[in-house]
Parts: C-alpha cells; sequence; structure tokens
C-alpha cells in the first residue's frame, strides 16, 4: 500500500450537480461547442439513449426532458478543494493530479488505519455528491489503473495477475501503435508483455519501449505535491440576488463540508463559526456561533445556521455568503473510573447550539461564582463533560444558620426608626422588627459605569423568622430567610 489514486468519473458533471439543487434527480447532459457542432461530453444516468459524443439534437430527441449545459469552472475547482482536503486527511503528500484525480503517497502509513479512513472518505464523498473511486497499489500508475477497475476500492496484490486481462487502451497506445499492435493480435496488455521489450522496441522506437513499460507496470514518477488549506474560509456569490432561504442552506452545506474536511486533515475542529450576509443594499448581516463542544459536524453546523436563519428578516436581497470556521484543536482527555459521563453528547451539544442559537450566544451554560464581592454575580461557561465524583466531607463541617435566598427578592417597603429598619410591608411580610443585626455595607467597581454599593441587614420580625434584608439604589429588597 504504497499510493492511492482518488477518481472521480464525469466530474465535471458531478461538480455541476452538486452545486444546483434544480439539477437533482434530473437527467442531464455536458455539452461543448456550438451550434450543430455542439455535442454531448458527459451524461448522468437518468439521460436514457443518450451518450457521450451524441449531437445535442439527437441527445434532445432521444430524452426530450434532458437538461443540456455547459461546464461550471466555479463548481468544478469547489469540488476539486473538496477531493482534495480528503485526500490530506490519508496523508501529507497529495498531488492534485488533474480535475477530479488526486494521487497520495502512503508511504509509512498503517495500512489498518489507512484502510478504514478510505473506506469513510469513499462514504463522505460519495453523500457529498462526488461518486469517487479509490485504486490502491505500489506506484501511482498502479494505482490509477486499479481505480477505473474499482467499485469503488480496488486495492492491487498481484501486479501481474491485474494487469494481464486489461485493455490495451488502458496503457493509452497512440493511434498508430494502436493499429499496429491489433495487426499483430494484441488486445490486453498481458498479450503485449508476452512479447520481448527489446523486440518491441526495435519496430515501435523509444516510444514502443515506453508503452511496454506502461503495460508491465514498471513506470514511475514523483509526485508535485500540493499545498493543504491555510484557511479555512469560503465565500459564494448569487446572481441575480436571492430572498428564500432554501438555495442559502444547499450551498451553504455544500461549502461546510469542504470546509469541514479541510479542518480534518489539517487535526483542528471548529470552535467559532462566522457567518455573514452582504446584502443588495450594501449591509450586511453578521453573527458568530461558538459551538459548545468544538467539532466537525457537518449536520450540527447546518441545525445551528437553520435555526438562526430561520428567525432572520433582511431588509435587502442577499447577494453574498461568507463562512469562516475559527480552527483549535480537538480536546483530549481521558474520563476517571467514576466520572458520570453524558449518554448523549452529540446531541446535548447540538440542542445547546440551537439554544444559543435562539436565545443568543453567552446567555447559555453553566452558572459559576465570578471573582468579586457582588452578590450573585456569575459568569455563564461551557459545561463539563463529565460529572466527577463528589468531593469529600469536609473535616469541620459548615456551622450557623443557612440563607434560603428568595429568586426573585421581594421588593419591600421599609420604615425606619433614626437609621435601623422598624416595619416591612410588602405581599408575602407585613410585620415590625424586633432586633436587627448591621448593616454590612460592601461595594465595588466603582471605577466603571457599572458602579454598585449595597447593605445588608439581619432582622428578627416580631412574629418569628429571621430575614436578610438589603437596600440598594434601586431599593429595599427580602433577599431571603435564615432557616
Amino acid at each position: 500500500m504504497n499510493y492511492a489514486v482518488l477518481v472521480v468519473p464525469d466530474f465535471a458533471l458531478h461538480a455541476l450537480r452538486r452545486s444546483d439543487p434544480a439539477l437533482t434527480g434530473q437527467p442531464v447532459a455536458l455539452i461543448a461547442g456550438e451550434g450543430r457542432k455542439a455535442a454531448v461530453t458527459e451524461v448522468s444516468p437518468e439521460a436514457a439513449g443518450v451518450t457521450p459524443g451524441l449531437a445535442v439534437t439527437l441527445a434532445m430527441a432521444r430524452c426530450p426532458g434532458i437538461v443540456l449545459r455547459p461546464r461550471d469552472f466555479a463548481a468544478e475547482i469547489e469540488a476539486d478543494a473538496l477531493l482534495k482536503a480528503a485526500a490530506f486527511t490519508l496523508s501529507p503528500r497529495v498531488e492534485l493530479t488533474r480535475a477530479g484525480y488526486c494521487t497520495v503517497d502512503l508511504q509509512g502509513a498503517d495500512p489498518e488505519r489507512t484502510s478504514g479512513e478510505i473506506r469513510l472518505r469513499v462514504m463522505e464523498l460519495t453523500a457529498a455528491g462526488l461518486p469517487v473511486r479509490i485504486g490502491i497499489a505500489a506506484t501511482p500508475l498502479l494505482a490509477a489503473l486499479a481505480a477505473r477497475c474499482a467499485e469503488p476500492v480496488f486495492v492491487v496484490d498481484d501486479e501481474r495477475e491485474f494487469l494481464h486481462p486489461l485493455p490495451l487502451a488502458f496503457a493509452e497506445p497512440t493511434a498508430e501503435q494502436a493499429e499496429i499492435l491489433s495487426g499483430w493480435g494484441v488486445r490486453t496488455l498481458g498479450q503485449l508483455t508476452a512479447l520481448s521489450k527489446a523486440e518491441v522496441g526495435q519496430r515501435l522506437g523509444t516510444a514502443g519501449v515506453t508503452l511496454w513499460e506502461c503495460a508491465a507496470g514498471e513506470t514511475t514518477r514523483p509526485l508535485r505535491l500540493s499545498e493543504p488549506a491555510q484557511s479555512f474560509a469560503v465565500s459564494w456569490n448569487y446572481d441575480p440576488p436571492i430572498e428564500t432561504l432554501e438555495p442559502v442552506l444547499f450551498r451553504m452545506r455544500r461549502f461546510s463540508e469542504r470546509v469541514a474536511m479541510e479542518l480534518r486533515a489539517a487535526g483542528f475542529v471548529a470552535e467559532i463559526l462566522s457567518l455573514t450576509l452582504l446584502l443588495e443594499d450594501e449591509t450586511d448581516h453578521r453573527r458568530e456561533f461558538r459551538l459548545p463542544e468544538p467539532n466537525t459536524d457537518v449536520d450540527g453546523w447546518m441545525r445551528v445556521f437553520l435555526s438562526h436563519l430561520e428567525s432572520v428578516r433582511t431588509a435587502a436581497r442577499v447577494t453574498k455568503v461568507r463562512l469562516v470556521a475559527h480552527p483549535t484543536r480537538p480536546a483530549q482527555k481521558q474520563d476517571g473510573l467514576f466520572d458520570t459521563g453524558l449518554r448523549d453528547p452529540a446531541a446535548f451539544w447540538e440542542n445547546l447550539a440551537r439554544l444559543a442559537a435562539i436565545v443568543g450566544e453567552g446567555r447559555v451554560g453553566t452558572p459559576v461564582p465570578a471573582d468579586t464581592y457582588r452578590p450573585d454575580a456569575f459568569t455563564l461557561t461551557k459545561p463539563v463533560d463529565t460529572i466527577p465524583a463528589p468531593e469529600p466531607a469536609p473535616v469541620h463541617p459548615l456551622r450557623g444558620l443557612a440563607l434560603r435566598r428568595f429568586r426573585p427578592p421581594w421588593p419591600v417597603r421599609v420604615a425606619c426608626a433614626g437609621p435601623q429598619p422598624a416595619e416591612l410591608d410588602c405581599a408575602n411580610l407585613r410585620d415590625t422588627v424586633r432586633s436587627v443585626g448591621g448593616p454590612w455595607r460592601i461595594s465595588g467597581d466603582w471605577w466603571t459605569p457599572e458602579a454598585w454599593a449595597v447593605e445588608h441587614w439581619h432582622i428578627e420580625m416580631s412574629q418569628g423568622g429571621i430575614y436578610q434584608l438589603a437596600r440598594s439604589k434601586d431599593g429595599w429588597r427580602v433577599e431571603g430567610v435564615f432557616d
């Protein structure tokens, strides 16, 4: 397992279909040329009776509902980027040989792990609209020939046995060579290599030797290595502008598939997704989504986008969309023996992301006391993946009364005797004060516009009960009762 070749047959056609939702399930053909010289170059399986090379008029006669389109080079560039990203998940040494064709150097890779990754890439690319075939062999040439025979993966174990029955056309002879060899009765690669290389060279020259070596699988070459993706951002235009959600979601999924694959190829996951909609009136709509659990799950991304975009109303039509994934390294952790984890982590993080898309970023999480003396101050942080074992009880347990806080606190009218509260009147408490402790004053953030100051009192009521009373710039309130 030295080299792998990833090939997408009818690449230009599949690239076009994955970029246009209207072509799903339709008979489609790519055409080249103009006027009467226009002919079919690639055709989908739904176009019964139409074959490559057929004239356009004849193709329309054989399949009246056929959709005829020229090549979409922008769609091919995007599909090539997805195919190359998939190749980089197998090895850091990748050659983008030509459109829809990648050669991967697998030397030094773990065969068992690589075999599983290859089959996973086949499923992912097929689901993304690129039905790929992968050949694996000792040289780039053999791997390319294996890819032409793959359905969808073919591994060459015995080179001679593999090459012998293949048609001569697999060696790509010239028309003159094919005619000469046909006259000799040579129809397969095995029949050609059965002849002496020297004798073939004497009759067909240097080109004949090259053809014989290709048929024998002796040809090899160094790879022209490509660079992996350096950023994880995509953008696409709409001409004419659009005003419905479906076209945005369709292309967003296609581009998200590529970005997620590039992240995985680089060993990253997405921590934050930034979405920008550029509008026809030269304004824009921007939103950042911080994923509760960094990942490369396209389905999860799309649910987050859908939850947000369903509630968006813009003043003008959308002309361009930009998506940026902010990468981070995946978390590495080992769960404790007695830790309690989530039964379905994917569903948990997905629901949190959907809630954040609805109520706003920063409003979903686990409350943690803030590092301040301000009462009830807290921040929201990412929930923990596992619930650790409970801490042991303290050696010296807490002593004193426990304050049971009211949520929300009770607003109250207070009558004072001098500086101290003497009588309380609210919906839940109406009584006179028997004894008073305090006040205890705290304040903070005096250097900011959010400065605060609170004084607390502990009061015992005539009818029983000890309460905590507080006063701030917002007035008096009963914060809780001591149990």
